[in-house]
């Protein structure tokens, strides 16, 4: 038993070891720390930061009118006033990619890849409405001040994007875009997103 032991982790430190790790920083939807595992000609991504970062009311006035309809008030009018975030909106993107060098004749300088894959992403926010609406038969606006909403998004997603490689620096810059689909909680929504970043490799 002790052999086995031993040799699973000679096998897990030598696969670990040949292995280039990236980590840094990515700027888009979503924008945080990126984090890539690369292993011969495949690698795993993870990503975590936030979202909707620039996107600002545009976001919370769509949703909005989704939130409304899904409830079915059935107001006679309704008039989004305002939002107010009680969290942060934060989002984890997993990715397995397929890693495919364009040029390798500028090896000198550096190397040009670009891959694809696909992964799943997780979002989460919690924040307020401030919303008035009318009913039938009664000319007034009624307010609703703090309507608490909390939004979970789940689901699938495929990604394309070109990284390069420099040879003289431990470092790599990237661009890639994302087509999101939700699973949960607005089935077969899609979203596009775009991200550009850079990394440190070791």
């Amino acid at each position: 038993m002790k052999k086995i032991i031993v040799l699973f982790f000679l096998f897990l430190a030598v696969n670990l070891y040949s292995q280039t790790t990236g980590i840094g920083f990515r700027l888009g939807d979503l924008s945080g720390i990126s984090f890539k595992k690369y292993s011969s000609a495949k690698a795993f991504e993870l990503s975590l930061g936030r979202t909707y970062l620039f996107i600002g009311d545009h976001w919370y006035y769509n949703h909005f009118n989704y939130w409304y309809k899904k409830n079915k008030f059935g107001y006679r009018e309704i008039d989004y006033l305002n939002y107010y975030r009680e969290t942060v909106p934060l989002g984890l993107q997993l990715h397995f990619l397929s890693q495919h060098t364009i040029d390798k004749a500028a090896s000198e300088a550096g190397k040009l890849d670009w891959y694809l894959g696909f992964g799943g992403q997780f979002r989460y926010q919690s924040y307020f409405f401030d919303y008035r609406y009318k009913v039938e038969g009664d000319p007034d606006w009624h307010y609703v001040a703090d309507k608490h909403v909390v939004d979970y998004d789940l689901g699938a997603d495929g990604v394309v994007g070109l990284e390069y490689t420099f040879s003289k620096a431990p470092v790599s810059v990237f661009l890639d875009f994302t087509l999101f689909m939700e699973v949960i909680d607005d089935p077969f929504l899609f979203n596009g997103q775009t991200g550009l970043g850079v990394r440190y490799n070791f």
